[in-house]
């Protein structure tokens, strides 16, 4: 079953903002409350997105 409802350019962008707060807040959080360093989670983190991408060759499912 496809959905052919799209979302206004508007609309994408308040999801867009509202994911990278909720992501970058995860990320940022919970080695806070865990004691490790938040810059190494966000570092580990960017490397994980090459790989899947580079994994994935760029056919990420939307």
């Amino acid at each position: 079953m496809e959905n052919k409802k799209q979302l206004s350019p508007a609309l994408k962008t308040v999801v867009g903002v509202q994911f990278l707060f909720v992501a970058f807040g995860a990320t940022v959080l919970v080695p806070l409350l865990v004691g490790l360093d938040p810059s190494t989670a966000l570092f580990t983190a960017g490397i994980g997105t090459l790989i899947f991408h580079l994994v994935t060759k760029g056919m990420v499912p939307i």
